[in-house]
């Protein structure tokens, strides 16, 4: 492979990882250099994403149907040391906005005979759920980047740099992110299980070995130990042009719960044995590990941490070396209760109210006990009617 060669494909490499996490979401994956025989077609000018959508675009997104998606399998296996057993359900509100901030560094070195070529890239997204609609355990929300702060450098050329707050115009190399911010990127439906069952996109996104959009947790209680896992695949393509599936499984454990908060540690695991390194090197970014917390008693994920070290020999001929490694973390920096959700917002459907309750006392006598209804107890109105007369001031 010549060096020229060799530059293409770490640049190629660099800006599929650079804008993984949006890509990794979105409908379509982000287009790579390697693709730019083919004529990238004029974009129209990215909508600034400090500007709200309009309200046709939203209606627009509001009526799209969403495509009903099979649900993974999921397997578990009992904790072998027993011990109390937890829960893990979602429990998303209508209007629950969580704001989450995303960094994703990676860092490539690929070596053929006596040429090295570095490669670095980092990305950092600022991403909002937006909960629409619940609805018999099932939970749809809006998938949203509102900014990206992303650099790439290849060896010893000037670094390319986009931030979608301050600049206007993008590198070609970022054009394809910098067109999903502020936009909807996704509206996606789970169950209580974080199991996606339905979603406004055309084609499933790449997983990129970050895991899904969710976290797909256990149906049953389980206790300190346990582990589930999800299959997956992807295809490689064979030296003489052929086409190869690669199976995977996501294997997680529940390592520990302190304070209501889960701590889970996931793995990628390849089941397909692969003895060949340029298809080695096609499969490297999707063995991850890492950790996730999951907060119990708020029913959601609230960090991920992954990281990536790999390196494969003979990729591209005897002399040839590729190191790979990388580190993504996802940490919610905000949950709130949009205003005006309804019922279910942050602020109770009724003011500070006295309520009479009968109470008995020792000598047989009954005694009206006058108690104040703060913000703090909701009483829904027609669970107020059906209590009665007595209940009312």
């Amino acid at each position: 492979m010549s060096i020229r060669a060799t530059k293409f494909a770490v640049a190629s490499l660099t800006l599929m990882l650079c804008s993984s996490w949006v890509s990794a979401q979105s409908p379509t994956p982000a287009k790579r250099p390697s693709d730019k025989a083919t004529p990238t077609p004029t974009l129209a000018k990215r909508p600034d994403s400090r500007e709200p959508a309009s309200d046709s675009n939203k209606a627009q997104e509001a009526a799209a149907p969403l495509r009903k998606v099979d649900r993974k399998e999921l397997t578990e296996t009992p904790s072998p040391l027993g011990g109390e057993a937890f829960l893990f359900r979602y429990k998303l509100e209508p209007g629950l906005v969580i704001s989450s901030e995303v960094t994703h560094l990676a860092k490539t070195i690929t070596k053929i005979d006596s040429t090295e070529q570095n490669s670095d890239s980092r990305a950092v997204s600022q991403k909002v759920w937006e909960v629409t609609k619940v609805k018999d355990g099932e939970m749809t929300f809006e998938y949203k980047i509102l900014e990206v702060d992303m650099s790439q450098r290849i060896g010893a050329e000037t670094e390319l740099r986009y931030n979608s707050k301050n600049d206007e115009t993008p590198a070609v190399q970022f054009k394809s992110t910098a067109d999903k911010v502020g936009r909807v990127i996704s509206t996606v439906t789970i169950d209580e299980q974080g199991m996606i069952i339905a979603r406004s996109d055309e084609t499933n996104p790449p997983n990129l070995g970050m895991g899904d959009i969710t976290l797909p947790v256990p149906k049953n209680a389980i206790a300190i130990g346990a582990t589930w896992e999800i299959p997956r695949e992807i295809r490689i393509r064979r030296e003489d042009g052929t086409v190869k599936t690669v199976r995977f499984r996501e294997l997680f454990k529940l390592e520990k719960v302190s304070a209501g908060v889960a701590t889970i540690e996931v793995r990628s695991e390849m089941l397909t044995a692969i003895s060949e390194p340029k298809e080695e090197a096609q499969v490297l970014q999707q063995l991850s590990n890492g950790t996730i917390k999951f907060d119990l008693d708020a029913g959601r994920m609230i960090s991920k941490e992954l990281g990536w070290d790999k390196v494969v020999v003979g990729f591209s001929g005897a002399g040839s070396v590729m190191d790979y490694s990388a580190r993504l973390e996802e940490q919610v920096t905000k949950a709130e209760i949009k205003p005006g959700a309804g019922k279910t917002a942050s602020k109770p459907n009724v003011s500070a109210k006295t309520v009479t309750t009968n109470v008995s006392l020792p000598n047989g006598e009954t005694k009206k006990l006058l108690t104040e209804v703060t913000n703090r107890v909701i009483i829904p109105e027609e669970e107020e009617e059906a209590l009665g007369p007595a209940s009312k001031p």
